[in-house]
């Protein structure tokens, strides 16, 4: 087992933390993480673990916190497990119905893949730049290169809207439950940004919840900032 294996492990992870213990030790790791170069590349690998701790378990903690704050009543428990939720809330308080968690990334994960690849390769990529690829992989002379300028906010927001209603629409026609709400996260550095974004893609997402058959409680947006919380 190398040095980077033993900073995440599934025990671990699925352990029961209160929302700002579990936002507390995903920082942790993530420090852990970015200490070498070996940890940075494991991070950005795409492997299950990492994969797990970005796109599940720091939402679920974010969620959590934004809702629920500093209370020590409030458990988290993240479910690494091939079943209908991605985290469990519970409250000391019996008589509360604990809360399933189901948490969906509304991002281009191949568009992400290729700018990992450049920022592990150079250092650094732009977040916005036109991606262009030469060469493949199979040949072992595939190059991918991302433009420093930046594309128009608007093209950006409308193809951020887009992964949000196929990320919507893949959660329908499925068996969820009213304890489950579905937590969307959307990006709000780059096309969600402003106040008036987000009103765009409020209105846009309850457009998209009113023409499909979704089985959850609560349907809510989350920033991967951790700053925006939204109820639809």
């Amino acid at each position: 087992m190398s040095s980077v294996d033993t900073i995440l492990q599934q025990v671990d992870m699925e352990s029961t933390r209160t929302p700002s213990a579990l936002c507390e030790w995903v920082v942790s790791k993530a420090s852990a993480l970015s200490e070498t170069d070996e940890g940075k590349r494991f991070a950005r690998s795409g492997a299950t673990l990492p994969k797990k701790l970005w796109e599940e378990i720091r939402p679920l903690g974010l969620f959590a916190f934004r809702r629920y704050g500093l209370r020590k009543d409030v458990k988290c428990t993240p479910n690494l497990n091939n079943e209908n939720y991605d985290g469990r809330i519970d409250f000391d308080d019996i008589s509360v119905p604990s809360i399933y968690v189901e948490i969906t990334y509304a991002k281009d994960g191949y568009d992400e893949s290729l700018r990992l690849e450049v920022l592990s390769a150079i250092g650094s990529v732009n977040r916005s730049g036109r991606i262009s690829i030469s060469g493949t992989k199979a040949s072992g002379h595939r190059k991918v290169d991302v433009e420093n300028e930046f594309v128009d906010r608007q093209e950006t927001r409308g193809h951020a809207l887009e992964i949000v209603r196929e990320r919507i629409v893949n959660k329908s026609d499925k068996v969820y439950g009213p304890n489950h709400v579905l937590v969307v996260v959307i990006d709000d550095y780059l096309p969600f940004r402003t106040e008036g974004d987000r009103m765009i893609l409020v209105e846009y997402a309850k457009s998209v919840i009113d023409n499909v058959k979704l089985d959850f409680g609560e349907i809510v947006l989350l920033g991967s900032s951790g700053n925006y919380l939204c109820t639809i």
